[in-house]
């Protein structure tokens, strides 16, 4: 009896010897993430397909207002190390729902196949954006250049830059940036709309908006 006693003993000393430190297994569960590390130096960001929505307001024969929303799908994005910014958008890409008003932009509005792209164009402070840490955003009042139709424009642009992670930001305009079918020289399309649709007018002012995710390249 005393000798199977003394081999339980030491079976359980044995397990007790070769099982995991629980303490030990504990605090290695609930040990802090490291911090995710944020790189801050000199970066290009890129963006595909950036939301791009503009609103259309008619007016019909009986002088009620009619708004509509509309969009451009395919569109890049970039700033270069240097904090210059370029946007092209595909303006044959618009889409608003109905494909014959599609096609009547197209050609008699946007005139794509003369001038199949709008370029959007600035020069931003790099540092600014780089450095942020994740969580942290800008608010831009930024100066941009707009080329369409044939025609080029100074705008304003009101912006909120966030840092989502090491690689990614939002940009987002604060409010819609206001452009002028006469300084864009579309009116003549636009009055074909007018006509084709039935319309008392369409409102000659545009308000467009725009939303993006950016990516990081060290390139």
């Amino acid at each position: 009896m005393m000798k199977k006693s003394i081999a339980a003993i030491m079976t359980v000393f044995a397990l007790a010897a070769c099982a995991p430190d629980q303490a030990n297994t504990n605090q290695a569960e609930n040990a802090p993430v490291a911090a995710q590390q944020v790189p801050h130096d000199a970066a290009a960001w890129t963006a595909e397909n950036s939301q791009v929505i503009f609103l259309s307001s008619k007016i019909n024969k009986q002088l009620n207002s009619i708004t509509e929303q509309s969009s451009f799908t395919t569109s890049t994005a970039r700033l270069d190390k240097e904090g210059n910014f370029t946007m092209n958008v595909d303006l044959s890409s618009v889409k608003t729902n109905i494909d014959i008003r599609d096609q009547r932009l197209k050609d008699w509005v946007f005139e794509i196949a003369q001038f199949p792209q709008a370029e959007i164009s600035g020069k931003l402070d790099p540092n600014a954006v780089n450095m942020l840490e994740v969580g942290e955003s800008l608010h831009l009042k930024q100066p941009l250049s707009l080329n369409i139709h044939g025609q080029k424009l100074d705008i304003e642009a009101d912006l909120s830059v966030q840092r989502n992670s090491a690689d990614s930001i939002s940009v987002n305009t604060l409010a819609p940036v206001l452009l002028d079918v006469k300084k864009m020289d579309m009116v003549q399309g636009v009055a074909k709309l007018v006509e084709v649709m039935g319309l008392s007018s369409i409102v000659e002012q545009v308000p467009v908006s725009f939303s993006a995710e950016f990516k990081r390249s060290a390139e």
